[in-house]
């Protein structure tokens, strides 16, 4: 019988973020593949109330122990100071202890392939026959080089990774001027990582196929490619025009990464005072667990904006809405949320930054805003005009059918597992 293990940087479940969403689909496409096959999870824990929610495709989870205070520092200050080998998010990742059970496990279960959920947990890498998977998800690198011009709309730059952070670190981390430096230094030891690691593995994955083969390129790697989020809309979806609240914007998103909350505060300083002279009745909507305190605080700081938290259920939330916007001010990789709300009808207001990786037709399939103007009219035309706002979401389920459905991201898994 055939075996895949997956080690995750956190449980692949719930469906609470776009990440978990992709690792349940790399884990439910194998299963499909190769319905006696078994799945073993080693996995850190984010949380632990999400350990009941284990889906019954993992036939194995093993939970992992983050390094303790003095091995983080020991990490950061050695191996990402000192010689600059590791990221500091590998280095607050990397326990010998778990290095050793891993080697353990992999070995006893001998699986045929083993993916690896991000760079933070490539180094534990191990010998043997497996084929070895590194899924990048993006250029984390190309990442925090993009937030380095965006510092005042973010409120921390660390977001929820911040709790990873031994607590020597953690004091210096909400100044300004500390986090600047540190992320301009973990990016460089990122780019240099990224392309380190590589040659680790016999499989790179990326969620944006425009992305892996340019990372392809670089790295001169012969199996690099592009798994993107699947979304198969209901095609009946299309025959019958939506119902929606022509008042209702929404945004969705883990509401304590960097780039969802810059995106939410630059559109609440910038746009959302000029929405509100032009349509008064306007809400917006923001949706995602964990919102920061800055987040909270728009609900207090402008008229008619709620702040959601968690949800049970996205879509009920957002699938009545006039339209979604993403105003992302950096970012790297395709916005599995963008073509998520594609999936629904839910037309969408992004920029160019939120489009990456995503060749849909601007003003037919979505709208692409160069500027804040441009952001402005595009929202009032999809408030204001139920034939072009029809239009924008037929087109958009057309769009998603056509590139993100189930056969369609299949593909390349299968190429990797033949």
């Amino acid at each position: 019988m055939k075996k895949m293990m997956f080690i995750t940087n956190r449980l692949p479940f719930p469906n609470t973020d776009g990440r978990k969403n992709l690792l349940q689909q790399y884990i439910q496409q194998i299963k499909d593949i190769y319905p006696e096959c078994q799945i073993v999870n080693l996995s850190f824990v984010d949380d632990n109330k999400y350990l009941k929610d284990k889906p019954d495709a993992i036939s194995r989870l093993v939970c992992l122990n983050l390094p303790g205070m003095a091995e983080k520092l020991f990490n950061v200050l050695v191996y990402s100071l000192l010689m600059r080998k590791w990221p500091i998010q590998v280095s607050v990742y990397y326990s010998r202890r778990t290095h050793r059970l891993i080697k353990e496990i992999v070995k006893e279960e001998q699986p045929e392939f083993i993916f690896y959920d991000m760079v933070r947990v490539a180094e534990y890498v191990t010998d043997g026959t497996s084929q070895k998977v590194l899924s990048y998800d993006d250029l984390l690198s190309l990442r925090y080089e993009r937030q380095l011009q965006w510092f005042h709309y973010i409120p921390s730059v660390f977001g929820s990774f911040s709790n990873k952070l031994p607590d020597g670190i953690k004091r210096f981390a909400n100044l300004k001027f500390f986090q600047k430096w540190l992320v301009a230094f973990e990016s460089k030891l990122l780019d240099k990582y990224e392309k380190h690691v590589a040659n680790n593995f016999q499989h790179l994955i990326f969620t944006s196929p425009k992305e892996a083969e340019t990372f392809r390129d670089i790295v001169r790697h012969r199996s690099c490619l592009g798994i993107p989020m699947r979304f198969d809309p209901d095609k009946k979806m299309t025959k019958n025009p939506r119902t929606y609240d022509r008042n209702k914007i929404v945004f969705v998103g883990k509401m304590d990464i960097p780039h969802n909350t810059s995106a939410v505060v630059y559109f609440c300083e910038k746009i959302w005072p000029r929405m509100k002279q032009q349509a008064p009745k306007a809400k917006f909507y923001i949706v995602g667990k964990n919102p920061s305190a800055e987040v909270l605080q728009l609900q207090k700081d402008y008229p008619d904006i709620i702040v959601t938290g968690e949800v049970d259920n996205v879509k009920r939330i957002v699938s009545d809405a006039a339209l979604m916007i993403a105003p992302l001010l950096f970012g790297t990789g395709i916005k599995t949320k963008i073509v998520e709300a594609m999936s629904w009808g839910v037309p969408v207001v992004t920029n160019p930054i939120g489009s990456e990786g995503i060749n849909a037709i601007n003003h037919e399939d979505l709208f692409v805003c160069e500027t804040d103007d441009e952001m402005v009219k595009n929202i009032l035309l999809l408030l204001n005009n139920e034939e072009i706002n029809e239009k924008v979401s037929r087109n958009s389920i057309r769009y998603v059918t056509q590139h993100f459905s189930s056969s369609v991201t299949r593909k390349n898994l299968e190429l990797i597992l033949s």
